[in-house]
């Protein structure tokens, strides 16, 4: 459980070393995007975008391991979805940074059916989860030949007909069980009533993304339109973090101000505007942020500013000093959203072995600690790169919610200095044990039914619940009216200059998508700005 950071006394007001009309706190897209934007539209205006670390990306976070300088290893958010994330696409296409396809299975097979799944020490296709006579759960007959995907579309369908035809405002009117509203009730709760206990495991150890759902607003979660073998997915050439970075550059051109190693303590009322309290960090060659900083003067710097926004998680927002977080109501918003633990473990490999059994791209899923495992690309057959290096990248555990402690148990910080694996990239700033690679070996071989797997040479791994973030992803929490805190937390406070935006607190969260529409949103509603031009007219951007 994270702890709150020890704020030394901070007594009246000492003289700003700088002032600025709007102060942008939160070097995500999010931040960045706001920044930027309103940039564009006070050029006159001082406007200045303050980020904790050395690095503009947030949850954005693309490194190459050694071997391979041309894959990109994705230890945040990794995609979009083109169909249906417009947003994030036009945005894309208007910085022209180049797109590639993100693919979930082999050329002949763009859906990954042929992908594997280990379930109860069974070996299975992904095609083979609607078979009932294969997977290994005794479900009732009206649960047979139905696949995770397909089992939630029946849940929906038997819950709420016509599901697909309603809009997002008729969905959380929706009323299940003699009159109970559904955003009431929790995903799994939901499940639960509507599910055989084997149905509802084979969803939570076989689901993939499911796993991803803690106990959240069934109005949100229970919907199926993103996810099936049909979706295309897209990322960056340079990675995703390139996107959060080529915003900054936009703003900086602008001759907008970025200040990075800041991080900010607390926002006090001063006169009509605010000061700011910022503690300097220190990020080291490995990429570790000191947290703490020093509250000497040297390590603190005082902005005035007219308006402050903080595109920040909530874990970040809860360790801000602000009179306003003292609200009983701005605290309920704050905590209306549950924060989603979540980690990624990378290990590059001599060549791609996992191709001996039909494996090129996509997931595979097991019910062991790892979870899910991704195939990423070979350093050869990228453009550019030599083509004799068979050095190969594989996600090996996309990890979230209940496998957390098992793999917890294994950090470095556990185990001490010595037990570092030897290959463990200094390019991350959470190295990783040799325990926790030995671990992944093991249900690697398990997963993929291989006598050999080679030992793999480097190693990455981020673990987005440490502070600040506390979260790689949020969800909103049951029975939390998500439409009305929306807008209200855009601006906690009525009549004050200070506003809060980014994925925790929007329609589409663990997405780059709903960082942009609340950024968005707030920009128009507060600071009078027009939709840009390369957003259609008629997007809905949400509540």
């Amino acid at each position: 459980m994270t702890q709150p950071l020890v704020h030394e006394p901070f007594e009246g007001f000492s003289k700003a070393d700088h002032d600025v009309d709007i102060a942008v706190v939160g070097g995500g897209i999010s931040g960045a995007y706001a920044a930027w934007r309103l940039k564009q539209k006070y050029p006159r205006k001082r406007i200045a975008l303050y980020e904790y670390s050395d690095r503009i990306g947030g949850r954005l976070y693309t490194v190459q391991l050694p071997g391979m300088p041309h894959v990109n290893a994705e230890l945040g958010g990794m995609r979009f979805i083109p169909d249906s994330q417009t947003f994030v696409t036009e945005l894309i296409n208007d910085l022209g940074l180049q797109t590639r396809d993100f693919p979930m299975g082999a050329q002949d097979d763009p859906g990954g059916m042929n992908n594997l799944v280990y379930l109860r020490r069974v070996l299975l296709r992904a095609r083979d989860l609607s078979n009932s006579a294969l997977v290994p759960y005794k479900l009732n007959p009206t649960e047979m030949g139905m696949n995770p995907d397909q089992l939630q579309r029946y849940v929906m369908d038997t819950l709420v007909p016509n599901a697909d035809k309603l809009t997002q405002d008729q969905w959380n009117e929706v009323e299940v069980f003699n009159g109970e509203k559904l955003y009431r009730t929790g995903f799994w709760n939901l499940l639960y009533r509507v599910l055989t206990s084997e149905a509802y495991q084979f969803m939570d150890d076989a689901g993939g993304y499911y796993t991803n759902v803690a106990n959240s607003n069934s109005v949100l979660s229970l919907p199926v339109f993103e996810f099936g073998p049909s979706v295309r997915y897209q990322t960056l050439v340079d990675g995703y973090e390139a996107l959060p970075r080529a915003v900054a550059e936009a703003f900086r051109g602008e001759k907008g101000e970025i200040h990075m190693n800041h991080r900010l303590d607390s926002v006090r009322r001063d006169g009509k505007g605010y000061q700011l309290l910022f503690v300097r960090t220190e990020t080291d060659s490995r990429g570790r942020t000191n947290r703490k900083g020093g509250y000497e003067p040297r390590g603190t710097v005082n902005v005035s500013a007219k308006q402050v926004i903080l595109a920040m998680p909530r874990r970040s927002l809860e360790l801000v000093r602000w009179e306003g977080f003292d609200r009983p109501e701005v605290k309920e918003m704050v905590g209306a959203v549950i924060s989603q633990a979540a980690f990624k473990i990378f290990l590059a490999y001599p060549y791609p072995w996992w191709r001996v059994l039909g494996l090129r791209a996509g997931r595979s899923i097991t019910d062991m600690p790892l979870r899910q495992t991704f195939y990423f690309q070979t350093e050869g057959e990228q453009p550019g790169a030599d083509q004799g290096v068979e050095n190969s990248l594989m996600m090996v555990s996309y990890n979230d919610l209940g496998s957390v402690p098992f793999w917890k148990a294994l950090e470095v910080d556990a185990l001490g200095p010595d037990s570092i694996f030897k290959g463990d990239t200094e390019m991350t700033p959470q190295p990783i044990s040799r325990q926790m690679v030995q671990a992944a070996q093991q249900q690697l071989h398990q997963t993929h039914n291989l006598e050999f797997i080679p030992e793999p040479y480097a190693a990455a791994y981020h673990d987005w619940s440490a502070d600040p973030y506390g979260a790689g992803w949020h969800a909103w929490k049951a029975g939390v009216r998500f439409w009305e805190v929306m807008p209200r937390i855009r601006q906690p406070v009525p009549k004050e200059d200070v506003f809060i935006c980014g994925e925790a607190y929007s329609i589409n969260q663990g997405w780059v998508e709903g960082s942009l529409q609340t950024s968005e949103l707030m920009l128009e509603e507060h600071f009078g700005l027009k939709r840009p031009s390369w957003l259609p007219k008629d997007y809905n951007l949400g509540y």
